[in-house]
């Protein structure tokens, strides 16, 4: 080979070397890491609500999230407080109710859960046992235990929220040795905060009775209650069943004096209301609630009473607003009484082989109620 073209050779070998040394002696630092999606901490406020009306706190909550251009997840946590997810810029819906779907059955059933217009919250229902006065008889559960909150809410994430968020300096050391997610769940996310409203709405009725000391038991049922809830539209639906009311959770009080022999007897049961479409008294026929007793006396004989209440059931919540209205801006107050305007004579009947009353009359209460709303509780 000759002299110049061994020349020419160690110059181009000379110049490789020379550009992988520059190479391996420039470092690129990690200073930008860049993500489509954003931080966003949804936040449940129980105290306000839940808390305040039913005294404890859920134990969890179920999170559902419906994005228009996206799939975004259904959350179950068992963290009731709040929980953080990422999503990508788009416009979502959300649901959020308290425990898992699963705490609810096999009483109350959610029925299209994966659609945000379809979904309703049904009550199951169960046939009554063998007896004569109801026998065979359809009932809902009623959704008492856990009681149902919900909280609605419609948001975006756009280009701007998602550049501001995602753009995360970083030194290449920390990155080198933590990695991104070191820094996913920083500080830095958008606050969704919620309050939850009730589903539910209490039922209370309340029928005076002339003969107090004849009685002994209390069954009974009423009828054109709403059978569930769709979320999305915060509305009852307009299908209805019928609720029992059970038989040791009426509270029973001496009204007016001593010789009227008379009493007031009161109940409270947890329900979704009255129908769509109901909610308004010139909505209402008589007959679309029927009212039903099935009272035991103390001879141990039994006697049935029915009533047309449709006419008779009001709402215990603040004037001045149509009930359809509030149903949708006042869920937190919204309650249902029915009270007869008649009084229950029961037969003025002897215990069951003797005389007298004394041994039934201290199981009233002695008068000791206050006015709610117009509607006499007992005090606790």
């Amino acid at each position: 080979m000759s002299r110049l073209c061994r020349r020419f050779r160690t110059i181009g070998l000379l110049g490789v070397l020379g550009m992988l040394f520059v190479t391996s002696c420039e470092r690129r630092p990690l200073e930008v890491l860049l993500d489509d999606r954003v931080r966003v901490r949804i936040v449940a406020d129980w105290d306000e609500n839940y808390v305040a009306l039913y005294g404890n706190r859920p134990n969890g909550m179920t999170v559902m999230l419906w994005g228009e251009n996206s799939t975004a997840p259904i959350i179950r946590t068992t963290n009731a407080n709040s929980v953080t997810v990422m999503l990508p810029q788009d416009t979502y819906r959300l649901i959020i109710f308290n425990e898992l779907m699963e705490e609810y059955a096999p009483y109350v059933i959610f029925h299209e859960a994966n659609s945000y217009d379809r979904m309703v919250v049904r009550s199951s229902r169960y046939n009554a046992p063998s007896r004569a006065w109801d026998n065979g008889l359809e009932y809902m559960y009623t959704p008492e235990d856990p009681r149902i909150t919900v909280a609605l809410d419609t948001f975006s994430i756009t280009p701007s929220m998602v550049q501001s968020d995602t753009t995360i300096f970083v030194p290449y050391e920390e990155y080198r040795d933590h990695g991104y997610s070191a820094y996913g769940d920083k500080d830095r996310y958008y606050e969704i905060p919620e309050v939850p409203w009730p589903m539910t709405v209490d039922l209370y009725v309340r029928v005076k009775i002339k003969h107090r000391q004849s009685l002994k038991g209390i069954e009974g049922n009423i009828s054109g209650m709403a059978d569930g809830f769709y979320p999305a539209h915060i509305i009852r639906t307009s299908e209805s069943g019928t609720l029992r009311f059970a038989p040791e959770n009426w509270d029973k009080t001496k009204f007016g004096a001593e010789t009227d022999s008379m009493g007031i007897i009161t109940t409270r049961l947890a329900s979704f209301g009255l129908p769509y479409g109901k909610e308004l008294l010139a909505e209402r026929d008589s007959a679309d609630n029927m009212l039903n007793f099935s009272l035991t006396l103390i001879n141990d004989s039994v006697v049935n009473y029915s009533y047309k209440v449709g006419k008779d059931i009001r709402y215990i919540t603040p004037e001045g607003l149509e009930a359809r209205i509030r149903y949708r801006q006042d869920l937190r107050n919204l309650q249902l009484e029915v009270e007869l305007p008649e009084i229950i004579n029961l037969p003025p009947v002897f215990p069951k082989g003797g005389a007298g009353f004394d041994a039934w009359v201290d199981e009233w209460d002695d008068g000791g109620t206050f006015e709610i709303g117009g509607f006499a509780r007992r005090k606790q």
